[in-house]
């Protein structure tokens, strides 16, 4: 891997040999699965013999880092003719083993990372390491589309009172009145103007009855059809809350209080 700033100063050091003769770059960490710790370094070879983007595989075991060089605990030799692996960020469990053969160092246990991994501490001289590794669980939420409802499509009727203002015609009596001659007024003196009765002798009488028309509203109800329906179905998109509880180590510290003797 390259150097980044965010990783130790190992990462993009300088890797010498027991005798402090310069090796090649740092570019890569590994660390042992089980316990944590660097074991391997890749760099690349100083020697000029091609490598390509592989590293050189070196153990860090016991190595001391200074004013940013490393001091590795194996001879040039051995690191110029240490086997290649096939991946530059990864060492198979065949791999490490032919790597400890080939540096005779102390085996190591468990399987190593396959990634760069930044460290917080360079390990110097033989100084035990102390460090512990704290877990957690961590929750990675995901969606998966899955059957929620059914839907179909019925018709209900429903009844809904309608209003419709209708503008209606009717007949109407009045009384109209048409003034008389001179003429007129001699021949009607002494009647009624109507059958010739004196008026002294007039009684109470009504006109003719006349017949009056008026329009009705006429209603009439037509099933048609008005609109044609469908069903389709959209996405909608809303916000949800996950719950969930989560374990976490947490590290403390205890201390024993020896007696005085």
């Amino acid at each position: 891997m390259a150097s980044d700033s965010a990783l130790p100063p190992v990462i993009g050091a300088t890797a010498d040999d027991r005798d402090g003769n310069a090796l090649g770059t740092i570019t890569t960490v590994f660390l042992d699965d089980v316990t944590g710790r660097p074991t391997w370094v890749g760099l690349t070879d100083g020697s000029g013999a091609p490598s390509g983007d592989v590293p050189v595989i070196a153990p860090i075991s016991d190595a001391e880092y200074s004013d940013g060089r490393l001091r590795l605990t194996v001879a040039a030799d051995a690191v110029h003719t240490a086997p290649r692996v096939a991946q530059p960020d990864r060492l198979s469990p065949e791999e490490e083993t032919t790597l400890r053969e080939h540096y005779r160092g102390a085996p190591a246990t468990g399987r190593h990372s396959t990634d760069t991994v930044a460290l917080p501490t360079v390990p110097t001289g033989t100084a035990a390491d102390t460090a512990m590794t704290r877990s957690e669980e961590q929750l990675q939420v995901s969606t998966v589309v899955e059957p929620w409802t059914r839907a179909v499509l019925r018709i209900e009727e429903v009844t809904e009172e309608v209003m419709v203002p209708v503008t209606i015609t009717r007949q109407q009596a009045r009384i109209e009145y048409l003034p008389l001659s001179p003429a007129d007024r001699a021949g009607t003196a002494d009647t009624d103007g109507t059958d010739g009765t004196p008026g002294a002798e007039r009684s109470t009488r009504t006109s003719e009855w006349v017949t009056l028309y008026t329009e009705q509203p006429a209603v009439t109800l037509e099933r048609v059809p008005v609109e044609r329906v469908r069903m389709r179905t959209a996405w909608a998109t809303e916000e949800a809350t996950v719950s969930e509880q989560l374990r976490r180590e947490q590290v403390e510290l205890t201390t024993t209080e020896t007696p005085h003797t």
